[in-house]
């Protein structure tokens, strides 16, 4: 299958990469995964339709192409919890007492705005669900998720959620940087603008770490076993 930002490839672009040594190979996956579900919040989700359709109520809402990626990760996450990998969650929220008192008490991301809530559909369900609230782009940035995952032997990250242009990009380039092999699941990704996904999701593969699809998510998942 060709990959998603291959139609953005100017004839320049493919001969540079057809050289494949300019192009990075698999860096592949470790034995002790987890699962970073980023900011499946409402406020950047909103309803399954057109992000233009919703501007009005949801104005950081992606809409029809988070929609999309949940139908995946609902699938995706109870099959970690039954083969016992962890599941980190992130919230884009702030409060008070944390220095953000100035913020609108209106502000989506105001830790009393409903919108700043996970969804139902991908709440954590199970205590050893863990949830770290951030208030950069990155899961690692000033928050106890580093020293959480080593604690728990976790050499690997597979990161699904929002957006592949900000957040899921910052910890992606955060996690690889820790030294945990990293990989961005192509279906659990999501942004607002077409564009931005498809250059981010390049950009991330040629530079940082894997992007790959789900079914070989599950292949590797099923090897763990074996």
């Amino acid at each position: 299958m060709e990959p998603i930002w291959r139609d953005m490839l100017t004839e320049h672009d493919k001969k540079c990469l057809a050289n494949q040594s300019s192009f990075q190979p698999r860096r592949g996956l470790g034995r002790k995964p987890a699962i970073i579900v980023i900011d499946m919040q409402k406020a950047v989700i909103g309803e399954d339709k057109p992000i233009y359709e919703q501007q009005d109520r949801y104005p950081y809402a992606c809409g029809s192409f988070a929609w999309a990626a949940i139908r995946h990760i609902e699938k995706l996450l109870p099959y970690a919890r039954e083969h016992g990998i962890p599941v980190v969650y992130s919230k884009h929220c702030f409060r008070p007492e944390y220095g953000f008192a100035d913020r609108p008490k209106n502000d989506v991301f105001a830790v009393s705005n409903p919108d700043s809530d996970i969804i139902p559909e991908l709440a954590p369900v199970i205590p050893g669900d863990t949830i770290v609230e951030k208030q950069g782009p990155s899961v690692f940035f000033s928050t106890n998720v580093n020293n959480a995952l080593r604690s728990k032997g976790v050499d690997t990250v597979l990161i699904v959620g929002n957006t592949t242009s900000g957040c899921a990009r910052a910890t992606a380039i955060d996690a690889s940087s820790l030294s945990f092999k990293t990989a961005l699941i192509e279906e659990c990704v999501f942004d607002r603008l077409e564009m931005a996904h498809r250059a981010n999701m390049f950009d991330i593969q040629y530079k940082y770490c894997d992007v790959l699809p789900i079914a070989e998510i599950y292949e590797y998942l099923e090897g763990l076993d074996r």
